[in-house]
């Protein structure tokens, strides 16, 4: 049971506010028929929730790190600085605000929550601000308890949310379709307009129409930042379909593309840009109090927009925290120098990072059913080594500094909806559509693992002299057409063609070396419809993806290994390396097929080692 007394206590008034005059104190109590865990998503959400509440939306600036917030409310203008919110997964969230115009010099918010029972929960609610003067004191003393009739309402809401499920999105009949009020809509009518053309891109009606139904349907805050991902969830779509949709929008101006740069602690936007050639080497997050390098395999998200001749999209603040955008993160708490915080974390298995604000190093925190150790502590003599604990541990930290320290807990995973430049540039119609897009030439962004195939016309010197140049010519051009068209079919991409030489990515080692047996098998000596015959080389690691006569290019030790490795292989071969060979689903995929392949040594000089490779005969 807690009680105003029981807050009090634990968030004592700091004597500078107090000085400036009394505090008001309100402390509401909620049964919710609901459990935390289904209740917490919605309390996380704050935009959403304020806007339930009935508060007005609100104007953002970000100052020196400083979120400035601005509104007008009961038709007095309100100017206040937006104190960094502070939350425990499933227990607490709150933040504050200090007044430079309005009713109060500080306002301050709690949400605490409780379990009760199996299926229902309690949520208390504190409100405290310290007002301007005696006229606001009255004002105040009369609008917070009438909040908590907004807040009761809120809740209800959610409720019967929670209790119906969440709906999916309906496709409605064309008749039925309707825009969103008070959107700003320029020239929705191009929507429609498109819809044969993007038919005769390939793109199924239905794929278009629930995207375009979608699109009138959403608010602006829905809009902002369009991840294809997410809408494929939503709306139950094929992502590379919906990602197809989208670039082709792009070129019909329906749609705009971007280059978000991502802070690696809050996974906040922080620019914005719409040419890739425009990334710097570094940004910075005043928020975060670091600086980051952008090269970085996720610090990059590929995000869409409605093109403004289409609608303009205005993203609705209600709430400058948003601690829903920022789910990795389950604890944030600023500890007071020379103070000490404890808590029981309610996270499960998993792997997570401990860190504090401004610092770029972390401690992994790895929990498991199966480790017997209870506690966390950070002590200043911890060591950095990773710590293993049973799921709910018990965190001690104790701040021995002379200043305030903002400890983090978040989940290490990357966020799953996030589209990737290492992803789009394996996306064969992105580098068709937007051939123009490169890197800066002085970034080399890190793409992480690829499978690379190259491809090489075996005896082409003797071919030219045989066929002529004209044949040669015709002959080749078919191989470089039948060599893509199989590439793609196994979701890979061309990244460049050298002489009468191929490079292909793939993301996967399996759909590398399917496409290399249909390669073989078409260019093999029993096809009389070509006389081309190639060799075939893969292997798979880290790659670099560079700017190489203002195209994406990909490097590194990789490519150049990849390369290498085709004087192992003769006419008709496929050669690839130990990596490739020790992959699961390659092996599973040899011996299925009762593929007998030939063991070999691969010297490589630049590295004073011989390798053991592998050559399939197809």
């Amino acid at each position: 049971m807690i009680d105003l007394n029981t807050i009090l206590q634990k968030y004592p008034w700091e004597d500078s506010w107090k000085s400036k005059g009394k505090p008001i104190d309100n402390l509401w109590e909620f049964g919710l028929s609901v459990t935390r865990e289904e209740i917490w998503p919605y309390l996380i959400d704050t935009s959403s929730f304020n806007k339930r509440i009935g508060l007005p939306k609100f104007q953002y600036l970000e100052k020196d790190g400083k979120l400035i917030g601005k509104t007008k409310q009961a038709g007095f203008q309100l100017e206040w600085e937006e104190v960094p919110w502070e939350w425990e997964y499933l227990k607490e969230l709150g933040n504050a605000r200090i007044y430079s115009r309005g009713f109060a010099h500080y306002i301050r918010t709690k949400i605490i929550v409780e379990p009760l029972g199996e299926s229902r929960s309690k949520v208390y609610v504190y409100l405290g601000a310290i007002p301007r003067n005696f006229f606001t004191r009255k004002i105040l003393n009369i609008a917070l308890p009438r909040l908590k009739d907004s807040f009761q309402n809120g809740f209800h809401q959610i409720e019967s949310e929670i209790k119906r499920g969440k709906p999916k999105f309906n496709l409605n009949s064309p008749k039925e379709t309707t825009f969103i009020p008070d959107a700003q809509w320029i020239h929705p009518e191009k929507l429609d307009k498109q819809i044969p053309v993007l038919i005769q891109k390939g793109i199924s009606k239905d794929t278009i129409t629930k995207v375009f139904e979608w699109i009138k349907l959403s608010s602006d805050n829905d809009l902002d930042r369009i991840r294809i991902k997410h809408v494929s969830r939503i709306l139950d779509l094929d992502p590379d379909e919906v990602l197809y949709l989208f670039l082709q929008g792009c070129r019909l101006s329906i749609f705009t593309l971007s280059w978000d740069i991502v802070c690696p602690h809050c996974r906040g936007v922080r620019t914005s840009l719409t040419k890739l050639g425009d990334m710097p080497e570094k940004d910075q997050c005043d928020v975060c109090e670091i600086d980051f390098d952008t090269t970085g395999v996720n610090s990059i998200e590929v995000t869409f927009h409605i093109h403004p001749s289409v609608r303009i999209v205005e993203k609705q603040i209600y709430c400058a925290a948003e601690p829903a955008t920022k789910q990795h993160i389950l604890l944030t708490k600023r500890i007071g120098a020379k103070k000490s915080f404890s808590s029981n974390l309610l996270i499960g298995s998993g792997v997570y990072r401990l860190r504090k604000k401004g610092e770029k190093k972390y401690r992994l925190v790895d929990s498991k059913q199966s480790y017997h150790q209870t506690d966390i502590l950070w002590l200043p003599e911890t060591n950095e080594e990773e710590i293993k604990v049973s799921p709910k541990p018990n965190l001690v930290f104790e701040n021995e500094s002379e200043h305030d320290v903002t400890i983090v807990l978040e989940e290490r995973s990357e966020d799953q909806f996030s589209l990737r430049p290492t992803e789009i540039f394996d996306y064969q119609e992105f580098r068709d559509l937007f051939s123009e897009e490169a890197i800066a030439t002085n970034l080399q962004l890190d793409i992480g693992i690829k499978t690379i195939l190259f491809t090489d016309i075996v005896g082409s010197t003797k071919f030219y002299e045989t066929e002529g140049d004209h044949g040669a010519f015709l002959q080749v051009r078919e191989h470089f057409i039948k060599t893509n068209q199989i590439i793609q079919n196994f979701r890979g991409v061309v990244v460049k063609t050298i002489g009468d030489a191929v490079m292909a990515s793939f993301s996967s080692p399996l759909q590398a070396l399917k496409a290399a047996k249909e390669m073989q098998e078409w260019f093999h000596p029993e096809n009389k419809h070509t006389p081309v015959r190639i060799r075939i080389s893969i292997h798979t690691g880290n790659c670099l993806a560079v700017n190489l006569n203002s195209n994406i290019d990909y490097f590194g030790n990789t490519v150049n290994y990849t390369a290498k490795l085709q004087s192992v292989a003769n006419s008709g071969e496929i050669s690839f390396s130990e990596t490739i060979f020790r992959d699961k689903d390659i092996r599973d995929y040899l011996r299925q097929g009762e593929i007998k392949l030939k063991k070999v040594e691969f010297p490589l000089p630049w590295a004073n080692r011989t390798d053991f490779v592998y050559v399939w005969k197809v």
